[in-house]
């Protein structure tokens, strides 16, 4: 693999992005059982038929419990009421407006290329959808969408380096970040200058805190995320020898202290409040406010994948493998360290697998093809009834045509852009991803190979039919072990930024019997 792997990735417009923003700032200064129900063509009776989207009210704010509001009848964590939308493709990306009643989506479009050995490269779009008209309103060229807690900004980055700011069609603000990551709270936009915590607000910036120059966090060597509440930010610090260094620290001073879970690879805030989650390759854990840890070994636990609901609680099971593209339902564990005794029942979407801030949907993205995807949006709150019918799903047979008959069998690995193909010494397809982001297995296999490996970080492989071995690099966590037999489209991993790399992706690499050769033609 040698340089391969790092030399391909600065290549991509993903990376430009984040390193060209570094280099301005720093110069400038599984016990429970799967419940799967296959979609089919039963239809549910009028009369049992969900409320609408459109029945609901947008009008209040978001609430912590908005469950508790729902009548009894309906379980508010069942979301298989599959919703119609416009037809949104490649979607990498998705973010809820603050209200619910609208979706930030970075998508994935072709656009014709000199530079690459196909032709074409892929390039990010911003759309928004707003749910209450099913109107799209085109951003053009963005990624990374973020809302601040009003609704009245929303943030992204372009390929010019810079964060840009929209308040409705008006450009608002254009400022320069060295992290990626950023955070709103309220109308108040937090971001990293090299060593700085700054603030953005309504054109004015503003200092915070600084951190100690030897631990500032470096992208894309290193990165940083702030708390869903901002008060609180986390930095991993990677070595090339395999070492990882994890801190976490007050915003409002700069001041850090070693995060002492020597175990863990994976750590990811909720999406309220301060609650840490911290994952290893048998354990998960959950670090709250006050530094009380809480774990338990995933063995005891009802599966790998875990999502969160609206309010912030943590959901844990096994996701339907993503092929053969019937929506699947799949019941997910609701942990927080006690036996809490409640489930949410989960579409096996992937990609950004969200609530919105209200509860009221669960989204994500389905495989219309070996690499295309499509959103997917579904209603949360059914009749007790109708969350026992199987839900007729009416794409689920094109998008099995589109599939099935492909003369190819490799899916890609995540809901990803491609940001360099196997060219030159590239032994491999770059797709660049959210950190976190579920990866899959391309085909069926056994797995052969997990752990760290110089430059690629850690991996996973598996080894198919036919002297294939495919191979994902730089991933943060593992969902699977050596020895276990996997199937075409099921989680074996996390995206991470293990290794060398230009930004959160997976370097996709596949080898005959010992030979590199092209994943996309497999």
């Amino acid at each position: 693999m040698g340089n391969a792997l790092s030399d391909g990735v600065s290549n991509g417009w993903a990376w430009l992005v984040a390193c060209a923003a570094v280099a301005i700032a720093v110069a400038s200064l599984v016990s429970g059982p799967v419940t799967t129900v296959l979609a089919s063509e039963t239809s549910v009776p009028a009369s049992e038929t969900p409320v609408s989207a459109s029945e609901a009210s947008y009008d209040l704010p978001p609430d912590d419990r908005a469950w508790l509001s729902i009548p009894a009848a309906i379980d508010p964590l069942d979301c298989t009421a599959q919703e119609p939308i416009p037809t949104l493709e490649n979607v990498v990306a998705s973010k809820w407006s603050p209200d619910s009643t609208t979706l930030a989506v970075a998508r994935v479009v072709i656009i014709p290329s000199r530079l690459t050995i196909t032709g074409y490269e892929e390039d990010p779009v911003l759309s928004l959808l707003d749910l209450r008209t099913d109107e799209v309103r085109e951003l053009g060229q963005g990624d990374k969408p973020e809302w601040s807690a009003t609704g009245t900004f929303l943030s992204f980055w372009k390929n010019d380096g810079y964060l840009h700011i929209l308040q409705g069609e008006k450009n608002a603000g254009t400022i320069e970040v060295s992290q990626p990551d950023v955070r709103w709270v309220g109308d108040v936009l937090y971001y990293w200058y090299a060593e700085e915590i700054r603030t953005w607000d309504r054109g004015v910036t503003q200092t915070v805190s600084r951190v100690a120059k030897d631990v500032v966090p470096r992208y894309p060597r290193d990165n940083a995320f702030f708390s869903a509440d901002g008060e609180r930010f986390t930095i991993t610090r990677y070595a090339t020898n395999g070492t990882t260094e994890r801190y976490i620290g007050m915003t409002a001073t700069g001041e850090m202290s070693m995060l002492d879970e020597p175990d863990i690879t994976y750590t990811e805030w909720s999406p309220r409040g301060q609650t840490l989650l911290m994952r290893s390759q048998d354990r998960v854990a959950l670090r709250d406010r006050d530094g009380t840890v809480r774990s338990a070994p995933l063995a005891s636990l009802s599966g790998p994948v875990h999502s969160w609901s609206s309010d912030g609680r943590l959901l844990l099971g096994v996701l339907s493998p993503t092929v053969p593209a019937v929506t699947a339902f799949d019941r997910f564990e609701m942990w927080d360290g006690a036996d809490e005794d409640a489930f949410a029942t989960l579409p096996n979407v992937f990609g950004a697998r969200l609530f919105s801030p209200d509860g009221r949907h669960f989204t994500g993205v389905s495989r219309t093809g070996l690499e295309a995807t499509r959103l997917e949006v579904y209603g949360c709150g059914v009749t007790a009834y109708a969350a026992r019918v199987a839900r007729a799903d009416t794409a689920a047979r094109s998008r099995i045509q589109s599939i099935e008959p492909d003369g190819h069998r490799f899916v890609r690995p995540v809901a990803g852009m491609i940001v360099q193909f196997v060219q030159g010494s590239h032994t491999g397809v770059d797709v660049a991803a959210p950190f976190g982001s579920l990866l899959f297995a391309a085909d069926d296999g056994v797995v052969d190979a997990v752990g760290w490996v110089p430059v690629g970080g850690r991996r996973v492989c598996v080894m198919h039919r036919d002297g294939l071995e495919s191979c994902d690099y730089h991933t943060s966590l593992s969902l699977v072990a050596v020895g276990d037999r996997v199937v075409r489209g099921q989680p074996v991993a996390l995206v991470g930024m293990t290794g060398q790399t230009g930004g959160p992706h997976v370097h996709w690499e596949v080898k005959r019997n010992g030979m590199v050769v092209n994943p996309l033609d497999q």
